[in-house]
């Protein structure tokens, strides 16, 4: 009589389907970590993009909070500010200084993505927003406000628009937009109060 061992192992088919279903476990974690990478990659760009833009307007807020008028002359027209396609300059107070001096934002359109750059009396151009602006503008808004009967010339408020929108250079988002209107309130009491 023959004695049969029983041997144990793993047929090639038993291996065949546990590297299949090993195969799609590891092909959807690597999915998994990849499209989380990519989303955690574009928030961080979106936040930084988003943190540029509001330390952008900041910035341009105090400036324009400390803008002033400059007479030319005596009797003649004053020195206001100057808005363009490409640039907006004005006078600012300096304290540290004591006196007034240009400051000048100049925009850089390019197809890429355009930049931003700053530049206060006599110093270095420094770029605030690189590469990632797709589109800007700015425009200003003088208004009279005049009380029916009375003899003033009225309340005169200057107001500036600004529209810039913001885009991650890598990726097909959508660019984002900050709108807001400042208001310099040194500007408007010097116009209100000659």
């Amino acid at each position: 009589m023959k004695i049969f061992k029983m041997r144990k192992g793993f047929t090639l088919v038993e291996i065949i389907i546990v590297c299949g279903i090993a195969t799609v476990f590891l092909g959807t974690a690597i999915m998994l970590f990849t499209n989380f990478r990519r989303g955690y990659s574009r928030s961080e760009g979106t936040a930084i993009l988003m943190q540029e833009g509001a330390l952008f307007v900041a910035r341009l807020r105090t400036d324009l909070n400390n803008a002033v008028l400059i007479p030319d002359s005596p009797g003649g027209s004053s020195t206001q500010l100057n808005a363009g396609t490409d640039s907006l300059n004005f006078m600012v107070y300096n304290s540290h200084d004591a006196k007034a001096q240009p400051v000048v934002y100049r925009y850089l359109a390019s197809d890429i993505g355009g930049s931003l750059f700053r530049r206060e009396g006599t110093d270095n151009e420094r770029e605030l927003i690189k590469g990632h602006v797709a589109s800007l503008t700015w425009q200003t808004n003088l208004e009279r406000f005049i009380v029916p009967g009375s003899t003033s010339s009225g309340t005169m408020r200057l107001s500036i628009g600004l529209d810039i929108q913001l885009r991650i250079k890598s990726g097909s988002e959508k660019p984002f937009a900050l709108k807001t209107s400042i208001f310099p309130a040194r500007l408007n009491r010097q116009l209100n109060n000659p």
